[in-house]
Formats: C-alpha cells, sequence, structure tokens
C-alpha cells in the first residue's frame, strides 16, 4: 500500500496551497506521515489554509523555488525525505506574455529543487508535469518539457536510494483558472461563456483521482520513469450546452439570455492535447490506470497506434450528465477551496 511509502517521513510540498498542492497535503495527512512541509509564495494562502486544515504535522513555509537559498533552508530544516514539486507557473497566456518568469518557476525552481534533493540524498523527487509539454508549442509547454527533462536527468546523478520520477495529466476539474470555475463566473456576471473553438477537446480528471495516481506512481517508481495518467476527455462544446441547459437556471439565468461568443485559440493553444509524444511510445509499459515510460528502455509489449497518439481527440468522451456532475461538484464547494499550482 502507499501508505507505507509515507510512513514517518517528512515530505515536502512546494506549491502546497495550491489546487494540486493542497489535495496531495489533505492526502498525505491520511497517512501516517511524519511531517508535511507546505511550500509556497503566496502568505495569504498560508493563512487560509493553516485555519482550514489543523493537524499537528503540517509546517508552513513561505518561501520561492527561484531562491536557491530560501529552498535550501528547508531541505536543512525538515530533513525532507521525499518531495512533491507542484509549483508551477502553469497559465498559458501569462506565461507567453512573461516567459522569463515562467522560466524563473518552470525551469530554474525545478533546478534549484532537484539539485537540493541530490545533495541531501532526498529519497524520492516527483516532479508534476501537465499534457502541454508532451509536444509543447507555448512558452508554459516548453518550460514543463525542460522541467521534465531536468528530473529525469538527476536520476543519472543520483544514488541508488534516490529516485526522480516525473507524473503528467492533463485538466484537473474545477482548479482556479481552470475552463469551468471561468465559466461559471463569466455566466453569472455577463451572462456570457466565452469560447475559443466548440470543437476544441480537453483531459480532465478529478483532483482527488488524480493525487491518488500520483501516489501509486510514487510508490511503484524506481526512477527515471514518466508516468501518464490515463484520462477521459471532454468536448468543450459539450460543456457549454451543460452551463447553458443545465447551469444557468440554478444560478437564475434563463438559458435564453446566455450568450456564446466565439473568441478563437490563443497563440500556440492546440485544438487538442496529447498526452504522450511519438518518441516516448516507444517505451511504454501499460500499468492499467497509468503508463509507465523510461527512456531508452523499450517498451515491455507491443506498441499500439492508439498509444502512439494519446490525443484529447481519440480519448473516450465524457457524457454532459457526467460533465454536469462535475460541475455540480464545484458548486457545491463554491469554488472557496482552490487555489494555484
Amino acid at each position: 500500500m502507499e501508505e507505507n511509502v509515507f510512513k514517518n517521513k517528512n515530505v515536502l510540498v512546494t506549491g502546497g496551497t495550491g489546487s494540486i498542492g493542497r489535495e496531495i497535503v489533505r492526502q498525505l495527512l491520511r497517512t501516517e506521515v511524519n511531517k508535511v512541509v507546505v511550500m509556497s509564495r503566496d502568505e495569504i494562502k498560508h493563512f487560509i489554509m493553516r485555519k482550514e486544515i489543523l493537524d499537528d504535522r503540517l509546517e508552513f513555509v513561505v518561501g520561492d523555488v527561484r531562491d536557491f537559498q530560501s529552498a535550501s533552508n528547508v531541505f536543512k530544516l525538515y530533513d525532507i525525505n521525499i518531495v512533491f514539486h507542484a509549483a508551477a507557473m502553469k497559465h498559458v497566456v501569462i506565461s507567453e506574455e512573461f516567459p522569463f518568469e515562467a522560466v524563473k518557476t518552470n525551469i530554474i525552481g525545478t533546478q534549484n529543487l532537484v539539485e537540493l534533493a541530490l545533495h541531501h540524498g532526498t529519497e524520492k523527487f516527483v516532479t508534476i508535469s501537465t499534457d502541454k509539454a508532451a509536444n509543447p508549442t507555448t512558452v508554459m509547454g516548453a518550460t514543463k518539457f525542460i522541467a521534465e527533462r531536468i528530473t529525469l536527468n538527476a536520476n543519472k546523478l543520483a544514488k541508488n536510494e534516490s529516485a526522480f520520477m516525473v507524473v503528467r495529466f492533463g485538466n484537473v476539474a474545477n482548479s482556479r483558472g481552470s475552463v469551468i470555475p471561468i465559466f461559471i463566473t463569466t455566466l453569472v456576471n455577463k451572462k456570457t461563456l466565452f469560447v475559443s473553438d466548440p470543437e476544441v477537446t480537453r483531459f480532465i480528471m478529478r483532483i482527488s483521482d488524480a493525487v491518488r495516481l500520483v501516489f501509486k506512481a510514487t510508490e511503484l517508481a524506481e526512477g527515471g520513469e514518466l508516468f501518464i495518467l490515463k484520462m477521459n476527455a471532454f468536448k468543450l462544446g459539450d460543456l457549454v450546452e451543460v452551463m447553458r441547459r443545465d447551469i444557468a437556471p440554478l444560478v437564475g439565468i434563463d438559458p435564453g439570455e446566455v450568450t456564446v461568443k466565439l473568441i478563437g485559440l490563443s497563440p500556440g493553444e492546440k485544438l487538442h492535447e496529447d498526452l504522450i509524444n511519438e518518441v516516448e511510445s516507444h517505451y511504454i509499459e501499460d500499468l492499467g490506470n497509468m503508463y509507465r515510460i523510461k527512456i531508452g528502455e523499450p517498451s515491455l509489449g507491443e506498441v499500439h497506434s492508439n498509444v502512439v497518439k494519446y490525443s484529447s481527440k481519440e480519448a473516450p468522451k465524457l457524457s454532459r450528465k457526467e460533465l454536469r456532475d462535475i460541475v455540480l461538484e464545484y458548486l457545491r464547494i463554491g469554488g472557496q477551496h482552490n487555489g494555484e499550482q
């Protein structure tokens, strides 16, 4: 069981007040972990999270992964055994406008943590990545691709007891800045849904499910692996219809009053996303609910065409009912607990 991986361990979660980081923290606290160190640079989110999650095993550190000394202090003070690196600049458009900021966070920040983990003999290091790193066409995707390579390359430099790995997946449902919260905000405030293209498809998974698979990958990892979570996808046009027909009445808006405005794709944005690129497809091992890829080691089985092109276009699609359930889940929690990575 993955609980044993964390028993009596000190675990660092960077970006720990964000959407994914917060769920990693919550699920870690259900294990026999010794200490969970939450690191991020947003002091307001730290303050809120301190009030919401009361556990003596929690330690909060306001710090920036881009600052080597700041991160170094954490490793020295808490004797870190395991790292979940979820801190990232993840907004595609903002990363295009401020590329060096994305480089500093996603590349230099990762390099800082990897160097410290190597120096301190950290047992396991897990970089949380994105489908946009598979065949990158944006600054954000390119910086996350390099972050993946920094992490995987570190395994060659690590002592035998250290394992560096990457877990890559698509969108997590209802995280702040994702499409569902944005749609609800513009629906309520403007009775308008701004849509890039109704034919757009994206991978999607609930945060809790994604983190459970991240933990499973951590348990299985020997080092140098890229784990790809198997995900369903959705069509943007289907989500638009769910928002207009099903959700608008719930927030007091007549479906006939809802305007849909097409705004086109952002620079570098794809119609469909990939989770695995063609090079990686030659090194696949199917683990059931995820794939394991170790570049340089041939796949253990035949590579099938649907794996070679693991695209949101071909992936199983969520029904409108399933999409509706995800949106209703967001409305039930009010969106108040969602933060940036």
